[in-house]
């Protein structure tokens, strides 16, 4: 069984190629963006799956990002990281399905992601 597609979106190419290859070890498809403008300039072709977004990011942080996801009904479920800061509260407020605080571990990443994306509906 194929596992779903991440949305990967981190300015940080030597973070993003190391999530990538974490994600792709745990059985993920994986589409990287190097901005949060890149995804949201596919954002109506997205397909399925889960979007793991980085806060901090140059353009539209991820709190834009997922507020523009949002306004276009784009419902794919969005877990947002950093490394800078407690922003939890902030994160979870603004409605995301989970918030993780870099670094964290390879079991850490997979279990955020193994829940959220057992709880989509097949096809979704």
């Amino acid at each position: 069984m194929t596992r779903p597609l991440i949305h990967l979106v981190d300015d940080d190419s030597a973070v993003r190629g190391t999530l990538a290859r974490v994600l792709a070890s745990g059985g993920y498809r994986v589409r990287e963006y190097a901005s949060g403008r890149e995804l949201l300039d596919s954002a109506e072709r997205l397909e399925e799956g889960c979007i793991l977004l980085d806060i901090n990011m140059p353009g539209p942080d991820g709190f834009a990002v997922h507020k523009a996801l949002s306004d276009k009904a784009i419902g794919l479920p969005v877990v947002m990281m950093t490394g800078s800061g407690d922003l939890t509260l902030l994160a979870l407020k603004a409605g995301v399905a989970d918030f993780m605080q870099k670094p964290f571990g390879r079991s850490e990443l997979l279990s955020v992601l193994d829940q959220l994306c057992a709880e989509q509906p097949a096809g979704a």
